[in-house]
C-alpha cells in the first residue's frame, strides 16, 4: 500500500509474499509464478496459521525485552506497563482460542522444565485474570470513610470524608521477565521445525491435488480489512 493511500484510510497495511521453490525445475523466460488456492490441503490452515504464531512470539519476545532493558518493572511508567501488557497478550493469543490453530502446553513438554511450565501457566493466568480481565488481587480499589480522632482514636465529629485505597500493579516481576526472555526463544524454534515439516506436507498435498483435479484458482496475495468487519469472524 503507497503512502498516499495509507494517508487516505489513516492506517497503514503492510501486505506481503513470501515462498520458496521446492520444486528446481527450469523456469521459461517469460514464465509467470503465480499463487494459488491449496486451503482444500490438510496441512494448509496450520502452516499458514504458524507463520501468524510464530509473529505473535518474537513480537512478544520484543516487548519483554525492551521492558527489561528499560528497568524494574513499574505499574507509573506508561511505556514499561503498555510493553509488558502487550508482551502478555501476545504471548498467550496462540493458547487461547480463536480462528487459528490453537497451542496446546503439552506440545512443549519435551523443551519445557517444571519451571517453564510454571512460567507459561503464570502468563496466561496473569493474561486471562488481569490484562484481560479484572479478577486477581494484582488490582484493587477499596472504598474508605475518613474520620478524625483524637491521639487515643477516639472519634470527633461526624463522618469528615469519603475516598479510595488503590493498589495497582503492572502483574510482572524483573525475575520473570528474565525468565521469559529465555523462555520464548525454544518456543519459536520448535514451531519453526514445524513449518519446515509442513512446507513439504503442503507441497505434496498441492502436487497431488493438481494430479487429481487439473484445475486450479488463482490465490489473492492482499486481502484488505475493513473497520465494518471488526466484530465479525474472519474466513479461512
Amino acid at each position: 500500500m503507497d503512502e498516499q493511500e495509507s494517508q487516505r484510510i489513516g492506517i497503514r497495511v503492510d501486505p506481503s509474499w513470501t515462498f520458496e521453490f521446492i520444486d528446481i525445475d527450469r523456469i521459461e523466460a517469460k514464465s509467470r509464478i503465480v499463487p494459488i488456492d491449496v486451503h482444500a490441503c490438510p496441512s494448509a490452515q496450520e502452516f499458514g496459521d504458524l507463520h501468524l504464531i510464530v509473529e505473535d512470539l518474537e513480537f512478544a519476545l520484543q516487548c519483554f525485552t525492551t521492558a527489561a532493558q528499560m528497568g524494574m518493572p513499574d505499574q507509573g511508567d506508561s511505556v514499561i506497563k503498555a510493553l509488558i501488557l502487550s508482551g502478555v497478550t501476545a504471548y498467550a493469543r496462540p493458547f487461547v482460542t480463536g480462528v487459528r490453530v490453537k497451542l496446546l502446553p503439552e506440545m512443549f513438554t519435551s523443551i519445557w522444565s517444571e519451571e517453564g511450565a510454571a512460567l507459561h501457566s503464570f502468563l496466561i493466568d496473569v493474561r486471562n485474570r488481569h490484562v484481560s480481565h479484572s479478577v486477581n488481587e494484582f488490582e484493587r480499589c477499596d472504598a474508605v470513610g475518613i474520620i478524625v480522632t483524637d491521639a487515643k482514636f477516639q472519634r470527633q465529629g461526624a463522618a469528615s470524608g469519603v475516598g479510595v485505597a488503590t493498589l495497582l500493579t503492572v502483574g510482572l516481576t524483573r525475575s520473570k521477565l528474565d525468565q521469559i526472555h529465555a523462555h520464548i526463544p525454544p518456543i519459536i524454534d520448535m514451531l519453526r521445525s514445524r513449518i519446515q515439516e509442513l512446507k513439504l506436507e503442503l507441497h505434496a498435498e498441492m502436487k497431488a491435488q493438481l494430479d487429481r483435479e487439473g484445475r486450479w484458482n488463482m490465490m489473492p496475495i492482499a486481502r484488505f480489512p475493513t473497520l465494518e468487519n471488526i466484530g465479525k469472524r474472519r474466513g479461512r
